[in-house]
């Protein structure tokens, strides 16, 4: 049985057949193929109907690829558009609760620390960071402070003008720019956000006593849902 197997493996690689085509016709595995062929010799006209074919094979499972990345796209763009339906409005109490586990997430927390600061480079974080502190903390406008972290002298001023307009805070309240750039960062320059960081401080200690109040009353009650 496997002597005929084999003749009719040979048979058809000599026709022009690729790997796939001859499993196709004959049950054999692809360990058997490789070493019954290994020795075959094929004429040109052969060796380019098999490059063709593989071509073609290549080619298919090419566009198969494009078309299933495609459409797993377009279903997670399905999703995401659906969830984002899903936050159509946010309550006092929500943005309150969102403040507070974002500020204790990205917030300055360290004991000694006598002022609020909540740093990041996202201005759509920090925009809705300053309507938790406008709405929820009760911020005067006067106390607010922003410093900025900038990578290179000459893009200061863009970043100023950049972060003014997120916070609608003016520039005169702004102190002065971090420039330096940590060991870690270098050679990552052209990566990184291109208007800097933005860090919020309201020295107020008071507040920063009630946010950590606050942060303590959440993670209570996140410990009492585990």
């Amino acid at each position: 049985m496997k002597t005929l197997e084999k003749k009719r493996t040979i048979s058809l690689r000599k026709q022009g057949k690729t790997f796939g085509e001859i499993s196709e016709e004959i049950s054999v595995s692809q360990g058997s193929l490789s070493h019954w062929l290994k020795d075959i010799s094929l004429t040109k006209e052969q060796l380019a109907r098999i490059q063709y074919k593989n071509d073609k094979i290549k080619d298919k499972f090419i566009k198969y690829n494009v078309l299933k990345k495609r459409l797993a796209e377009d279903r997670k763009k399905v999703i995401e558009n659906n969830a984002v339906k899903e936050i159509n409005s946010i309550s006092q109490q929500d943005l309150k609760l969102i403040g507070i586990a974002l500020y204790w997430a990205e917030g300055y927390k360290r004991g000694t620390w006598s002022s609020v600061s909540f740093t990041n480079s996202d201005p759509n974080m920090i925009m809705l960071m300053m309507t938790w502190f406008r709405l929820i903390c009760e911020v005067p406008e006067y106390k607010f402070r922003i410093r900025i972290q900038c990578y290179g002298l000459e893009k200061i001023k863009a970043s100023q003008e950049y972060w003014s307009k997120i916070t609608n805070i003016p520039i005169s309240q702004f102190t002065k720019p971090y420039t330096r750039i940590s060991p870690t960062s270098k050679g990552k320059v052209g990566n990184l956000a291109p208007y800097g960081i933005c860090n919020i401080r309201i020295s107020n200690v008071v507040l920063l006593t009630k946010i950590r109040g606050w942060i303590n009353g959440l993670r209570a009650l996140s410990s009492s849902l585990a």
